[in-house]
């Protein structure tokens, strides 16, 4: 609801879908916009059961060890690279 980024899909994406002789355009947009909320209620519930099921296992806090060490051998990389290249011509 505050994700600004959100508000504009819809209001981009949906009135496509509104008939034009719809004779109550605004209650059409809003049951097309609950109609994607209860499809996507499964779809939230299966992601948030599986993080839950994966932080039961501690499989996220091992992951993320490893994802820490990439990130930061990624830093690296890239320091090593800008301190290695020349400067650009101005």
């Amino acid at each position: 609801m505050l994700n600004p980024k959100v508000a504009i899909f819809f209001l981009a994406f949906v009135p496509q879908f509104i008939a034009v002789d719809a004779p109550n355009k605004s209650l059409v947009f809003v049951l097309l916009g609950v109609l994607f909320n209860l499809n996507a209620i499964p779809v939230n519930l299966a992601w948030a059961l599986t993080a839950a099921w994966m932080a039961r296992r501690g499989a996220v806090l091992r992951s993320m060890h490893w994802l820490d060490r990439a990130a930061g051998a990624l830093f690296i990389a890239f320091g090593v690279r800008l301190a290695l290249t020349d400067s650009p011509a101005t």
